[in-house]
């Protein structure tokens, strides 16, 4: 006899956060809606993060390990394949589902419109205002370009996403390490985003390892590791989306025009990389440009540590996140 799909599965990439990982999980286990599924995927952590989860012995969680670490684009799409539920929802480790979260979000979930692809709500964070920034004061239903201008306008794009199963056999999250802006401008384009006025998870910023605060030689590492993947999932943004951006959104053009540059310097492409310097130009001249590709142009390891170093410089600073 069948059984009939959840409403959720959650799905949470991670890796190496055995110390933090229950935290996540917990606050699944503890909602008082119970037709959810938890998909955890180890991307190949070392340090027994896959042990602590199983070790709960509660069969809504399951665990799915990567050999090797893939990225958490890829890690998500793993726990994708396996999903059951009518909706995904996507919580990182380092997120934590607030008390009657699952069933506000069934609330929503099901008075959204049938072309609704995303139903993302506003996160809260243990320190600083909520997300996006600055945070609309009412839903927002909003088509492909509706979707560009909002982000336009945005000073930080971050949301929590809950999307509906179907969706994702025909948009996907990158395959290699790039993250997942084209996923978003690709979903954007084929069905509608609902932005909820719903506050259902809290961000924590208490990991060390968080992608934004890395320490410089690990932010150096993951950039020249990340850098090919990158450079290829900005140019497919701007082959897909480019006429759009340049319409709707230009300085989000611009961004996804120097992240091609940036990261084929960073790949050691110099060639593809100087394609894009006129384009960048046209929107920021001057000397961070001129450092830009002069120390890309002597190699990918000086740009990733001048650029390591300015982020870490940016998030020392006092009032900052990392502070």
């Amino acid at each position: 006899m069948s059984v009939a799909p959840p409403q959720f599965s959650i799905v949470i990439p991670v890796l190496n956060r055995a110390g933090m990982i229950l935290r996540a999980v917990g606050s699944c286990l503890r909602q008082d809606f119970s037709s959810f599924e938890v998909w955890v995927v180890d991307d190949g952590s070392t340090d027994g993060t896959a042990e602590v989860v199983e070790a709960l012995g509660d069969p809504r969680v399951k665990v799915l390990r990567h050999p090797t670490n893939r990225g958490v684009c890829a890690a998500r799409n793993t726990g994708i394949d396996r999903a059951r539920g009518r909706w995904c929802v996507f919580l990182d480790s380092d997120f934590e589902l607030l008390d009657g979260a699952l069933a506000r979000l069934a609330r929503r979930c099901d008075g959204a419109p049938a072309d609704v692809g995303n139903l993302a709500t506003i996160c809260t964070w243990d320190h600083g205002p909520d997300t996006p920034s600055p945070t609309p004061a009412a839903d927002l239903l909003l088509d492909y370009e509706g979707y560009l201008r909002f982000c336009e306008g945005l000073a930080v794009s971050a949301w929590f996403n809950c999307i509906r199963r179907e969706v994702l056999d025909v948009v996907r999250y990158p395959s290699g390490r790039a993250y997942e802006g084209s996923f978003h401008l690709g979903l954007a384009k084929r069905f509608r985003f609902l932005l909820a006025q719903e506050r259902v998870v809290k961000i924590y910023t208490d990991a060390r390892d968080r992608v934004t605060v890395a320490p410089p030689r690990a932010a150096m590492k993951r950039m020249l590791r990340d850098a090919r993947d990158s450079a290829e999932d900005a140019e497919r943004v701007l082959q897909e989306h480019g006429d759009a951006l340049q319409r709707c959104a230009p300085k989000l053009h611009a961004r996804f025009v120097e992240a091609a540059m940036l990261h084929h310097l960073l790949a050691g492409e110099r060639r593809a990389a100087l394609r894009w310097v006129p384009s960048v130009g046209r929107a920021r001249r001057g000397a961070t440009l001129a450092a830009t590709v002069a120390l890309g142009l002597i190699g990918p390891a000086p740009l990733a540590w001048a650029k390591a170093q300015w982020i870490w410089a940016r998030h020392r600073r006092p009032g900052s996140a990392a502070a």
